[in-house]
């Protein structure tokens, strides 16, 4: 075999190679993105989520906020029961906001 024919086949191999790494790398992202908040609701696992997938996930957080808010579980959330979820948000939200107003605070956003 000749130099060239020898160098051919060596830049053949290597961009085959490179060629690989770079599917296995462009492969790597989905993996990340699964792995990030609000892919749960990928079920079937393929890296895409579909109308149904994003409705049946918001189905059940809606449920499970609306347990939460129905505090006797009757399957009503009345005029009691909004003033005391409302009460308890805003007490939650109105903590975080005076520890963001001291001049100490750390910051984490």
């Amino acid at each position: 075999m000749t130099l060239t024919r020898i160098l051919g086949v060596i830049s053949a191999v290597a961009v085959l190679a490179m060629g690989s790494v770079y599917a296995n790398e462009a492969a790597e992202p989905a993996k990340v993105q699964k792995s990030e908040r609000g892919w749960q609701a990928d079920t079937n696992q393929d890296g895409k989520i579909s109308y149904e997938e994003f409705r049946a996930a918001n189905d059940k957080r809606m449920e499970h906020h609306f347990k939460r808010m129905d505090a006797n579980g009757d399957g009503f959330i009345d005029q009691s029961e909004k003033q005391a979820m409302h009460e308890k948000w805003g007490a939650r939200h109105k903590v975080k906001g005076e520890h963001c107003q001291k001049p100490d605070a750390v910051k984490t956003y």
